[in-house]
């Protein structure tokens, strides 16, 4: 005769939790994806500076393509925040290890190239998703170590100003904060060009149109005065390139 055994409901718990802990380890996945970033040195930066966007550029590509939303998280007011949780997270979170780096020139400008190897645990994603969500809504500031809490300066008075002069000699129609294009306007350049879009503290940043003196033109998005992102430029000729753009520089179809 078999003897029954019984097991107590404490038992039954612990074994339960353990079945429960077992599935999401095995459901747990480390994937190892493979990123390239560009950058070019800009006017008023240095070659280091330009290195460390293109770290932030592979970076960036790999988090996306391991889940996290990070496009559609970042707007024109907090992609200075969005870029230092990045550097945070994948500091925290990331193991990253560089496989090539190159530097070149290109249209007589200084051009780093960086390839990277990032392993991300899955595990992680909801949670990543979730502060950049905070961050889209104004509720979270990365945090830097050392640094006491980020206290919310008041938001800069904007007015709407028209042909308002700047130092450069061009004319700005459109909303002004602190004496600089931020907002929707348009941008009449000593040269003939002109730009109709989004500003950020005086520089072209979101959605936008230049058309150059010469004829050429771009349309699209725009980050730090240079096309960045998806974006078509035709030029005077009626040549066409369509596509991603990163740091002024046609990057992919």
């Amino acid at each position: 005769m078999r003897k029954k055994v019984i097991l107590s409901p404490g038992i039954i718990v612990l074994l339960l939790s353990f079945l429960f802990s077992a599935g999401n380890i095995a459901h747990a996945e480390i994937k190892t994806i493979f990123a390239e970033g560009i950058a070019r040195v800009g006017e008023t930066e240095t070659e280091v500076q330009a290195k460390q966007r293109a770290w932030l550029d592979a970076q960036r590509q790999a988090l996306e393509e391991a889940g996290v939303v990070i496009a559609g998280s970042t707007t024109v007011t907090n992609h200075e925040l969005v870029d230092d949780w990045i550097q945070s997270v994948t500091m925290a979170k990331v193991e990253t290890k560089l496989l090539s780096e190159t530097r070149s020139f290109e249209n007589n400008l200084v051009v780093y190239r960086v390839k990277l190897a990032c392993r991300i645990n899955t595990d992680d994603i909801a949670s990543l998703n979730a502060e950049l969500e905070n961050i889209a809504i104004g509720k979270h500031r990365p945090y830097e170590p050392g640094k006491p809490p980020a206290t919310r300066s008041s938001a800069p008075v904007a007015e709407r100003v028209k042909d308002f002069a700047l130092k450069n000699g061009s004319l700005y129609t459109g909303t002004l904060a602190d004496g600089l294009p931020d907002g929707q306007g348009v941008m009449l350049y000593p040269d003939g060009g002109k730009y109709e879009g989004a500003f950020r503290k005086g520089l072209r940043q979101g959605e936008g149109v230049m058309t150059w003196a010469n004829g050429d033109c771009y349309r699209g998005h725009w980050l730090k005065d240079m096309r960045t992102g998806r974006g078509e430029f035709v030029s005077a000729q009626g040549n066409r390139q369509t596509g991603r753009w990163l740091n002024d520089l046609f990057y992919e179809e």
